[in-house]
C-alpha cells in the first residue's frame, strides 16, 4: 500500500504530506482545488511522464516521493532486478522523483538513480488507475482481450504463446527473405557467373600486387644494381688499396705502438671487429650480385600479370585482398542459388513445424479464455444489476481471425483458415445491451457516460480479484450516478478496500461517507499565488464535510443527520 505521499512545488501545492490509510481513502473538495492535481503527482511518481511545466510558478524544482509498504514477494523480487540482488532492503519502497526548470528529470528507487521505464515497471506492479481515459481505454477493442488475459491469471502460458510465435515470425522471415535472394540472385546468376569467373581467371594470392611490384622494381633496375655491386666491392676487396687491405695494415701498425701504449689496444680490437664486418658484408654483396639476372622475358611477364591484376582492381574499386573476398561472396551466392530448393524446403519445414506447435498452443489459450470469460460475465452481470443497471447484460464476444490458405500466417484448424497473430487466434470485443430486448452492441457504441463509469467499475471489481496490484485508484468513478446507486456504488468501492488498497476522488457524500480516511482538498490565495491545501478530516469534520456534499455550503440538520446515517451504514 501506499503510505504517505510527499508533494513540493507541484503545480498549485506548495507542499503537502497525505498519509493514506489502509482500505478506502476519499479525496473531496470543491471544483479546481487541487484533487485531481494530487493523483497527477501519484501518476508520475509512478513513472508517467512529466515536465518542467508543472513546477508550481516561482519555484525551481518540483519533487513528489512516495513511501510504498513491501508486501508482495513479486514487488521485493522485482526492486532485486532493479537494483541488485545483494542489496538488503526495508519494508518500505522509497520511490522520489525530481524534475528542475534547466528541463532535468531525475527518479530515485531507495535513493539509487535509475531510469524512468524501470520507474514505469514498479509503478505498474503497485497502482492501477481508473480514471476518464481509462474509461476510453475500456472503450478501446484493441485492448479487450489483453484484459481478458490479465483476468485469466496465466502469465505463464501466454508468455510461453508470445515466446512461440516470436521463433514462428522468425522462421517467416528468413522464409520471406530467401525467397526474395532467390528471386534476385536468379536474375543476376548470370551476371555473378561472369563475375566470378573473371577474378578467379587470374588464380589471385593475398599480397601477389605488392610482391609483384617489388620484384620488377627489382629487375627493371638491374643493371644499375649490378655497377653498384661492383664498385662497392672493389673498394672493399678487389683493389691494391681496398677497405680490407687498409684496415689490415692499420691493425698491424697500431699494434706496433700498442707495445708503448696500451691504450690503442682497444682501438685495434675495434678495428679489428670493422675488418670481420667488411668481409661479411663483401660476402653478402657478392651473393646478392649472384642473384641479380636480367631476363627481358620475365619482366614482360611480370608487367603483364600486374596489369591484369590492376584492371581488375580498377574494374571493381577493390584491393586485391577484397578482390579475392568477393570471388569467396559470388561462390557462396551460385551455391545458394544452385540449392535453394532445398533450403527453402528445410525453412518451410520448420516453419510449418512451429505453425502447427502454436496453433496447439493458441487452442489451449482460447479455451481458457472462453471459460474464464463465461466467469467474467457472470461476476460483471451481478455487479451491473447490484448498481442500477438492472436491465443491462455484459458479454465477451469472441471471433477468430480470418484466415487465407495462401497467407503464411493462416491455418487450417477444422474446416476453416485460421490467422495466427502474437495474442493468438482470437479476436474479443465487449459487447452490452443496456436494455432487455435489444441487440448485444460494442461497448464503446452503446454505453452512456454515467453507465460507463458503472460498467468499468463492474468490469474493474471482477478483475481485481485475479489481481496482485495491491493500491486500486478511482477519479471521477461517480460520473453520472446520484442518490441509491450512488450508495450501492459506495458500498462495493467499500467491500473491493477490504482486500486493496483504494484511493477515490468523488462528489457523492453517499461515496465519501464510505470512507476510512477523509481528506479535504481547499484552495486560497497565499502571497498573490493559489495554493492548495490537504488535511485529514476528524469525525466531525467528516460529518460536516458529507452534510456540504448534500446540502452544498449551508448545513441543515437535515443534511448533517442524513450525513451521520450515511456514515454509519
Amino acid at each position: 500500500m501506499i503510505e504517505k505521499l510527499i508533494i513540493k512545488n507541484y503545480l498549485i501545492i506548495k507542499e503537502a504530506e497525505i498519509d493514506f490509510s489502509e482500505g478506502l481513502n476519499i479525496l473531496t473538495g470543491e471544483t479546481g482545488a487541487g484533487k485531481s492535481v494530487i493523483l497527477d503527482a501519484l501518476s508520475m511518481i509512478l513513472g508517467e511522464r512529466a515536465d518542467y511545466s508543472l513546477i508550481k510558478e516561482g519555484q525551481e524544482k518540483l519533487i513528489v516521493e512516495a513511501f510504498i509498504s513491501l508486501k508482495s514477494k513479486k514487488l521485493k523480487n522485482l526492486l532485486k532486478e532493479i537494483l541488485s540482488d545483494e542489496e538488503e532492503f526495508s519494508e518500505t519502497l522509497i520511490l522520489r522523483r525530481e524534475i528542475l526548470k534547466k528541463g532535468i528529470s531525475r527518479n530515485f528507487v531507495n535513493d539509487v538513480p535509475v531510469n524512468i521505464s524501470d520507474m514505469k515497471k514498479l509503478g505498474d506492479n503497485i497502482v492501477d488507475i481508473h480514471s476518464q481515459n481509462e474509461h476510453q481505454s475500456l472503450l478501446n477493442r484493441d485492448t479487450h482481450l489483453e484484459i481478458l488475459d490479465n483476468y485469466c491469471g496465466k502469465p505463464d502460458m501466454i508468455n510461453e504463446y508470445k515466446n512461440e510465435f516470436g521463433v514462428f515470425r522468425n522462421y517467416v522471415k528468413k522464409y520471406e527473405n530467401l525467397i526474395l535472394k532467390k528471386e534476385d540472385l536468379i536474375s543476376r546468376k548470370s551476371f555473378i557467373d561472369f563475375q566470378l569467373k573473371e577474378i578467379n581467371s587470374l588464380s589471385l594470392s593475398e599480397g601477389e600486387d605488392a610482391k609483384l611490384e617489388n620484384d620488377l622494381k627489382k629487375m627493371e633496375n638491374s643493371e644499375d644494381i649490378s655497377l653498384a655491386l661492383n664498385s662497392s666491392l672493389n673498394f672493399l676487396f678487389d683493389d691494391e688499396k681496398n677497405a680490407l687491405s687498409l684496415i689490415n695494415y692499420s691493425v698491424k701498425e697500431l699494434k706496433k705502438a700498442s707495445e708503448f701504449d696500451p691504450s690503442l689496444i682497444k682501438i685495434v680490437e675495434d678495428l679489428e671487429n670493422a675488418e670481420i664486418l667488411v668481409k661479411e658484408s663483401a660476402a653478402s654483396l657478392n651473393n646478392y650480385r649472384s642473384s641479380i639476372d636480367f631476363n627481358p622475358a620475365l619482366i614482360e611477364e611480370i608487367r603483364d600479370r600486374l596489369s591484369k591484376i590492376s584492371f581488375l582492381k580498377r574494374k571493381y574499386n577493390l584491393t586485391l585482398s577484397e578482390l579475392i573476398s568477393k570471388a569467396e561472396e559470388l561462390s557462396e551466392e551460385l551455391n545458394i542459388a544452385d540449392n535453394f530448393d532445398f533450403e527453402a524446403d528445410q525453412l518451410l519445414q520448420k516453419l510449418n513445424n512451429q505453425k502447427i506447435k502454436i496453433l496447439n498452443l493458441a487452442n489451449k489459450i482460447s479455451s481458457l479464455r472462453i471459460k474464464k470469460s463465461a466467469e467474467l460475465e457472470k461476476g460483471i452481470n451481478l455487479l451491473l444489476n447490484e448498481i442500477g443497471l438492472e436491465s443491462a447484460e455484459f458479454k465477451v464476444e469472441f471471433k477468430f481471425n480470418t484466415g487465407d490458405e495462401k497467407d503464411i500466417y493462416s491455418v487450417k484448424n477444422k474446416k476453416e483458415y485460421i490467422k495466427l497473430s502474437a495474442y493468438g487466434i482470437d479476436e474479443t470485443e465487449f459487447l452490452i445491451k443496456t436494455n432487455k430486448g435489444s441487440e448485444f452492441s460494442p461497448l464503446r457504441k452503446s454505453a452512456s457516460g454515467g453507465e460507463i463509469s458503472r460498467i468499468m467499475l463492474a468490469i474493474k471489481t471482477v478483475l481485481s480479484g485475479n489481481s496482485d496490484i495491491p493500491v486500486l485508484i478511482f477519479d471521477e468513478i461517480d460520473a453520472g450516478i446520484s442518490g441509491r446507486i450512488a450508495q450501492k456504488v459506495g458500498k462495493i468501492l467499500k467491500k473491493l478496500s477490504e482486500t486493496h488498497q483504494i484511493i477515490c476522488i468523488t462528489h457523492l457524500p453517499q461515496i465519501a461517507a464510505m470512507s476510512l480516511k477523509h481528506f479535504n482538498v481547499s484552495k486560497s490565495d497565499i502571497n498573490g499565488f493559489t495554493t492548495a491545501q490537504i488535511r485529514i478530516l476528524s469525525k466531525e469534520e467528516k460529518i460536516i464535510e458529507v452534510a456540504k456534499l448534500i446540502s452544498g455550503e449551508k448545513i441543515t440538520d437535515n443534511s448533517r443527520k442524513s450525513a451521520m446515517e450515511l456514515i454509519k451504514g
